[in-house]
């Protein structure tokens, strides 16, 4: 859907006498603000998931988060990440440093096509969850619909043109209200994008009621699909003569 196009018009008139410059004579600038939007439709599901570990030995900790690597890889979905940290579990406690075990996590961020494929990585990471019990628990992070960066792209560039072809239709009017012939100097572009991240937590709700019977039937949420709306705004210069 194509909105409204915005209009700011300043003129500024320079006059010059017989001079240097006096090919400048009886010019005028014109300073044009335009602005053209759309709605884009998201095309891709994302969410963050961080597997957080814990344990009395470093090497089941990492040992657990190994396989959860292998998982995840197992599933073919498209994510990147797969970074981990492990440290050791220390806390104050009575002005000194206590330390039990260790921590440690590994973060995953998908581009999914279709939300239900998010099913299949719960169900996955419940396994670890029945496994381990306490040990493992997990954090999903900004579940939402987006807009691809090559859709994104495409529209961008779509929009550039457009506000350029009604940049050079205003030129030509511009033209002939001012009985001068107006050409365009100057064309600066300002693009204001569809936000990414939305502020949205969700801590370890699926695995903590994930059982043999029902972990190969999760149904997590899925937030509504809504348009994300991407805008162009140029600030355009034309002289006069």
């Amino acid at each position: 859907m194509k909105k409204a196009i915005l209009f700011v018009i300043i003129f500024i008139i320079l006059f010059t006498g017989n001079n240097a410059f006096s090919e400048q004579k009886d010019s005028t600038k014109v300073y044009i603000t335009l602005e053209e939007a759309k709605d884009l439709i998201p095309d891709i599901y994302t969410l963050s998931i961080t597997v957080n570990v814990n344990s009395i030995q470093e090497a089941e900790l990492i040992k657990i988060l190994g396989n959860v690597d292998k998982s995840i890889k197992n599933l073919r979905l498209n994510y990147k990440g797969g970074k981990y940290n492990v440290y050791r579990n220390c806390w104050w406690e009575k002005g000194r440093e206590v330390c039990s075990g260790y921590k440690g996590n590994v973060y995953y961020y998908f581009e999914l096509e279709k939300p239900e494929q998010q099913n299949k990585i719960l169900e996955s990471l419940a396994e670890f969850k029945e496994k381990h019990g306490e040990k493992v628990s997990l954090t999903i992070s900004n579940p939402m619909w987006t807009v691809s960066k090559r859709n994104l792209r495409i529209a961008e560039e779509e929009l550039k043109l457009e506000i350029v072809d009604t940049a050079k239709a205003f030129t030509q009017k511009m033209s002939e209200k001012l009985g001068k012939i107006c050409n365009i100097s100057e064309i600066n572009y300002d693009l204001r994008r569809p936000p990414i991240w939305y502020p949205f937590r969700e801590e370890d709700i699926m695995l903590k009621s994930a059982t043999k019977e029902s972990r190969i039937s999760l149904e997590a949420p899925t937030p509504v699909k809504e348009d994300k709306t991407l805008s162009v705004k140029t600030s355009i210069t034309l002289i006069c003569r």
